[in-house]
């Protein structure tokens, strides 16, 4: 059911404010539709959490935003309700209300590898990520639960499910490896990055936040910000971990296991789209998206000895 401004408007006066002009949808995606409104008091990102069913959840993110903004991070910020809470129901789900940020979706050059290698490390370096303990929804137990259940999907894709079996055991090993842990966005793309005139303005949708190895954050945001045409650029990702490393030093483990982690970030993406869209029905799109990362992880994995120039201390 479509959100309509009259009930948009019901849930802005809980917040103080008054008299929505008007709404523009902007995402309509799996777990929320988003919405740019402008009032009288000027312009808001206002999110219903459509697939959000779980209330500890959205009350996670709310607490890492309130504690983000305690380090000045660059994210937009909660707007607080009139009692000083910040959720609120609506008839299509829960609904949270941010700043609206001016800014636009990155192209894929040096500056901008750069400046969202600054950011992550300065999240990373976060030393209060241990109040905030949740598992990653990429994890390779939930890769093992999901090979379980390809032998009774719907949807049969022998190719694909014989290349996640054997990929998942190729990495199993090297990624349980210990590592240094804290706080991650989880999903840093350049689709949840705001950049103003090449610079960072904010990070945003902290849905997937969750405490897991630093190097899972580095590897997924590689494989968001240093592909092109589904290749690594490597001058690209030298630009990424010598900023990264300037905040965060990488350490020689992480570095010596960076070419798995990029691969398995990019196979956890892999397994997202398979639990979600692709078992249980029928997404040419999503199918195609998966064919994309296998194509990708295959010439990570035959190329094990790349070039990369490892940052100085």
């Amino acid at each position: 059911m479509a959100t309509n401004i009259d009930e948009i408007n019901r849930v802005c006066k809980l917040y103080g404010i008054k008299e929505v002009i008007n709404t523009k949808l902007l995402t309509k995606g799996f777990a929320n539709c988003n919405y740019k409104i402008k009032t009288e008091k000027g312009d808001f990102f206002y999110r219903v959490c459509t697939q959000q069913e779980d209330l500890k959840n959205i009350i996670y993110e709310v607490d890492i935003l309130l504690e983000l903004k305690t380090i000045n991070f660059p994210t937009a910020y909660l707007i607080p309700k009139k009692d000083g809470s910040f959720i609120s129901d609506s008839k299509t789900g829960k609904v949270l209300i941010y700043e609206f940020k001016e800014g636009l979706e990155p192209e894929l050059n040096h500056q901008t590898a750069g400046e969202i290698a600054t950011g992550l490390a300065k999240l990373n370096s976060f030393k209060g990520y241990g109040k905030y303990p949740r598992k990653n929804v990429v994890h390779m137990d939930y890769c093992f639960e999901l090979i379980e259940q390809f032998k009774t999907a719907p949807f049969q894709y022998s190719e694909i499910y014989t290349y996640f079996e054997d990929q998942t055991e190729y990495l199993l090993k090297p990624v349980s490896q210990i590592l240094p842990i804290g706080l991650i966005h989880g999903d840093v793309f350049p689709d949840n990055t705001l950049f103003k005139n090449g610079r960072l303005l904010a990070l945003i949708d902290f849905e997937e936040a969750c405490v897991d190895k630093l190097l899972m954050e580095i590897g997924m945001c590689i494989n968001g910000f240093c592909f092109v045409n589904n290749c690594l650029d490597l001058s690209l990702v030298e630009t990424f971990l010598f900023k990264y490393n300037q905040i965060r030093q990488i350490t020689k483990k992480e570095w010596d296991l960076l070419y798995i982690y990029i691969q398995w970030a990019a196979h956890g993406m892999i397994s997202w789209h398979l639990r979600h869209f692709l078992i249980y029905k029928e997404n040419l799109k999503q199918l195609a998206r998966v064919n994309e990362l296998m194509e990708r992880v295959k010439r990570l994995r035959k190329n094990q000895s790349p070039k990369i120039k490892r940052p100085n201390k």
